[in-house]
């Protein structure tokens, strides 16, 4: 491996292990959790889109949380949908949580002060297709029934 490609795989490493930056950016969610963080530009020209990837369609129950210091006005949607605020002084944290389908794209809305800053975290799990709930009562079905064939 040549110096310029050591570094390169260096730099793309860091990348991938650290949290998204923010104005509008596009975070990878394939793990199932993904962090995010404010830093320089927070939410200039009044909004910040995320736009989470790398789930396959379907639906998922999702946890959102964030919270942001020195922005007034700090609310937003997930997936359309608004996101509870409660505001304490400088600071405001928001959460939502449910189900719904992917891709989830949260905007994040407010005027930022000096010092303004946010971060937060999305975290999701698969709904199982009802086709999995048949097949495990059929499975338990079938383990009852030979428990009784054959008590012991």
């Amino acid at each position: 491996m040549t110096h310029r490609s050591a570094l390169a795989a260096a730099v793309l490493g860091l990348a991938m292990a650290s949290p998204a930056w923010s104005a509008d950016q596009v975070i990878n969610l394939s793990s199932g959790q993904a962090s995010f963080s404010s830093l320089a530009t927070v939410l200039d020209g009044g909004d910040d889109t995320l736009t989470f990837t790398g789930l396959a369609p379907g639906l998922y129950n999702f946890v959102f949380s964030v919270s942001a210091q020195f922005v007034t006005g700090f609310g937003g949607t997930v997936n359309g949908t608004p996101f509870a605020t409660a505001t304490l002084g400088p600071i405001t944290a928001g959460a939502a949580f449910g189900v719904d389908a992917a891709p989830f794209t949260v905007v994040l809305t407010g005027t930022a002060e000096a010092r303004a800053i946010y971060s937060g975290e999305l975290t999701v799990t698969a709904v199982p297709e009802p086709g999995t709930y048949a097949l495990m009562a059929g499975g338990l079905a079938l383990l009852v029934w030979m428990r009784r064939r054959n008590p012991g």
